[in-house]
């Protein structure tokens, strides 16, 4: 479909024919997220009664971001009178709800973003909670907790690290608890409490 033709079906529906089908299944198969190839592949679809229309209403729904926009171009034609008939004096067509949606949340959503955005700008303010020194009290216990170690973690190894790194009351106090926690090693722990306070002196 060339670019002119399609830009003119977009300012006039009454362009869309049976000819003009074909060539928007093809624009939509080229460019499956063209999304306003697919609104107006649907329009034709229903204009010329396809069978297709619910079919493809039903994939492209989803895709369309605003699905109020979708119902106004579908739906447009039957919205000729305002006592709920069209102008073959039918009753007018309830679209799916998955047209629509769920159009109270949307609206109240969109009260809340006009609501923030018609706001000042300026810096975000966040209130500190009255009760601020007792969560700063809980905090720190639990910033002690996580550095406190764990009798059941210390390891013959991680004496070692703090040996290595020079962390010599560290390394004592380790020896000294791995030595309550394996009798049958107390002399081999002795000797290392031994090592560290001669290195600890130095």
């Amino acid at each position: 479909m060339q670019k002119e033709t399609f830009y003119k079906i977009i300012k006039t529906h009454t362009l869309l024919n049976e000819e003009t089908l074909p060539e928007l299944r093809q624009l939509t198969t080229a460019h499956p997220y063209f999304q306003a190839a697919w609104i107006l592949y649907l329009k034709n679809l229903k204009k010329a009664g396809s069978p297709e229309f619910d079919a493809t209403l039903k994939k492209v729904a989803p895709m369309v971001p605003d699905r109020k926009q979708l119902y106004r171009v579908l739906f447009s034609e039957t919205k000729k009178a305002s006592s709920g008939k069209n102008y073959l004096g039918q009753k007018e067509i309830q679209p799916p709800d998955y047209i629509l949606g769920n159009t109270d949340d949307q609206s109240s959503g969109n009260n809340l973003i006009d609501k923030f955005l018609s706001a000042k700008p300026g810096s975000l303010k966040i209130e500190k909670p009255h009760h601020e020194g007792h969560l700063e009290k809980k905090e720190n216990e639990m910033i002690e907790k996580s550095v406190a170690e764990n009798d059941e973690l210390i390891t013959e190894t991680l004496a070692m690290i703090y040996l290595e790194q020079k962390k010599y009351d560290k390394a004592l106090e380790a020896f000294k608890k791995l030595s309550l926690k394996y009798p049958e090693k107390s002399i081999y722990f002795a000797s290392r409490i031994e090592e560290t306070k001669k290195l600890k002196n130095i």
